[in-house]
């Protein structure tokens, strides 16, 4: 079988094959070729699917593939959250046009330095107590 991927199912019953032709006298190489797969193609199977029924291999394989599912989601996920992260950063920065509008409604008075900020440093807000904001 080059060049050909088989089932669980089918791995299981070719390995039955090759036991019981190992059992009638035959070499390892020898029942291998004749089921038409590598020795190391049997070893390799009889590592992984040794011992298991079919029932067993299905499960087995359904299982991988929903790992590998479940790892490529939350690679996904990780991804989009790093990246909400970043945008978030940059747009939560404070802009004192637009918090001044929001602000003088609530009665707060944003106070800025006569000269630049620091990077990364912020506006100060203070509340003040206006009439407009009591009544």
């Amino acid at each position: 079988m080059p060049n050909q991927r088989c089932k669980p199912e089918q791995i299981v019953n070719l390995l039955r094959k090759i036991e019981v032709e190992i059992a009638n006298g035959k070499t390892t190489p020898q029942a291998a070729r004749e089921v038409g797969i590598t020795e190391q193609t049997y070893y390799r199977w009889r590592k992984k699917f040794g011992g298991l029924k079919l029932d067993k291999a299905k499960r087995l394989k359904e299982l991988e593939k929903e790992n590998s599912r479940l790892k490529r989601l939350v690679a996904e996920l990780s991804l989009e959250k790093q990246v909400l992260r970043d945008v978030a950063r940059e747009t939560s920065k404070p802009r004192a046009e637009a918090l001044c509008g929001r602000a003088c409604a609530r009665g707060i008075r944003i106070e800025r330095t006569a000269c630049l900020p620091a990077a990364g440093a912020r506006a100060r807000h203070t509340t003040v107590c206006s009439d407009s904001a009591q009544r």
